[in-house]
């Protein structure tokens, strides 16, 4: 079930998984460093995109898009109990870092990104949002008529 994929240029569940994982650290790390930057609350009101626009965003799956090459999956997990460790590995420093943060801070902290500006708290719900988008993924292999069950 792990490696089923439901057609060609279609990722399994696997590899899903082993991207999120990737781009767990990737996109925490992007995080943290514009976090590390001198807030700038002058700004905010040059942040155009809601909160919930940007998980709309995110979670579309009408648009599809090109993984880096860097996050791409390799078929690294043959096993999912071990994904989900590593999963959760990943996603701990996240959300320790999370519980410690002062919203108010988050907010003013400014971003330039090609797809807009955004505070500090949207650079964090970016990371669940990627993750909300790959998750509707593997929803959409576990539906396909073909997935095997068992």
């Amino acid at each position: 079930q792990l490696q089923f994929s439901p057609g060609e240029g279609k990722w399994s569940i696997g590899q899903c998984l082993e991207h999120i994982i990737r781009s767990e650290s990737l996109l925490f790390e992007m995080a943290k460093k514009e976090l590390g930057k001198a807030p700038q609350p002058n700004r905010k009101n040059e942040v155009k995109s809601t909160d919930q626009g940007l998980i709309n965003m995110m979670t579309d799956r009408s648009q599809k898009f090109q993984a880096p090459k860097e996050l791409q999956p390799t078929g690294k997990y043959k096993n999912s109990q071990v994904a989900i460790k590593d999963f959760l590995a990943a996603r701990e420093p996240v959300l320790l870092y999370i519980k410690n943060a002062n919203i108010d801070d988050l907010r003013n902290h400014i971003s330039d990104y090609p797809t807009g500006v955004v505070d500090g708290y949207q650079n964090l719900l970016f990371i669940a949002a990627h993750c909300a988008r790959h998750t509707k993924q593997i929803e959409e292999v576990l539906a396909d008529p073909n997935f095997p069950k068992k």
